[in-house]
């Protein structure tokens, strides 16, 4: 979720993206525990939609397999690091491999699956047992100043782009609880400062979780 510009995403960006992913993942074992879990489920969802949804752009397709591509090549080491070399080893056999078929694409997100299955997401970090009325008011203040502008009535996306802005709302009905946390805590980036970290607080990223599958734009 970028505020306030859209840009079309590159390869080359990606490949900037993971690296400064692994950067901020590199200063702290517990930030890079929640990426790691993060990431599985992203992935599981990217390759889902390439599953599901026959009717993606060619260029939506390969906006897809491009950051999964990407995504196989950080996950090994993120395995490593939370000592789980099984794992590890297993979907670094894809690297390189072609997840284009059925049969293939169905045995990589059996790999992730497993791998989803052995570092679950925590979601009681994110949700108090009641979601306050002033926490829903942060949230929509949030999506106002920073996300309206980028994902407000964009559908599934621009047609034209790798990895378009999709109206977050839908997604929020479309996906899982967990892939849409999931996309919240690795989607939304800080600026330089902050190594583009995610700004936000685990409660603020909770909320807007909560806002987005609750509320109508």
């Amino acid at each position: 979720m970028a505020p306030r510009r859209r840009y079309a995403v590159t390869k080359l960006a990606m490949t900037a993206m993971v690296l400064a992913i692994a950067v901020v993942a590199v200063s702290a074992a517990p930030a890079s525990s929640r990426l790691l879990v993060a990431e599985l489920l992203i992935v599981r969802g990217d390759l889902g939609r390439l599953a599901s949804e026959p009717g993606l752009s060619p260029a939506n397709r390969e906006g897809l397999r491009q950051r999964i591509v990407g995504a196989l090549g950080l996950l090994p080491w993120l395995l490593r690091e939370a000592g789980d070399a099984a794992e590890a080893d297993r979907l670094r056999a894809w690297q390189g491999r072609s997840f284009s078929d059925v049969a293939a694409r169905d045995a990589l997100i059996a790999a992730i699956d497993a791998a989803i299955a052995r570092h679950p997401i925590d979601r009681s970090a994110f949700f108090a047992p009641q979601s306050t009325t002033a926490r829903l008011g942060e949230a929509r203040s949030i999506h106002a100043t920073y996300c309206a502008a980028c994902h407000d009535g964009m559908g599934t996306g621009a047609s034209d782009a790798l990895l378009p802005a999709r109206d977050l709302f839908t997604m929020a009905q479309q996906e899982s609880a967990d892939e849409f946390l999931a996309r919240m805590v690795n989607g939304v980036k800080g600026d330089e400062a902050i190594h583009f970290a995610n700004p936000l607080t685990d409660a603020q990223i909770g909320a807007l979780c909560t806002f987005y599958r609750t509320r109508a734009p």
